[in-house]
């Protein structure tokens, strides 16, 4: 296990659900209502939009028979994902 795959497979993408979070802390009186709900949405669009090259390149190593590769790959996608689930889930 190499220091870049866990910076580029787990590292980066926590930075989307950790945003989303800060955000569900963050007071009321700092953005307004509205404007956090907007920062959420755009969290959680981000980080849709980013999880699907990282699926096709999860199927493209798999499709090689690379699984490990693939298996990094699916891990991205699933915390890329988080935000959209944390958002209709315990913090909606």
């Amino acid at each position: 296990m190499s220091g870049q795959r866990i910076i580029r497979h787990l590292i980066l993408p926590l930075i989307a659900p950790a945003i989303l979070i800060c955000l569900y802390f963050t007071p009321k009186s700092v953005f307004g209502c509205a404007n956090r709900g907007f920062m959420a949405l755009a969290v959680v669009s981000i980080g849709m939009i980013a999880a699907v090259p990282a699926a096709r390149m999860g199927a493209a190593a798999k499709r090689r028979g690379s699984s490990e590769e693939a298996n990094w790959w699916t891990v991205t996608t699933l915390i890329l994902l988080s935000p959209l689930v944390l958002l209709l889930g315990p913090l909606g």
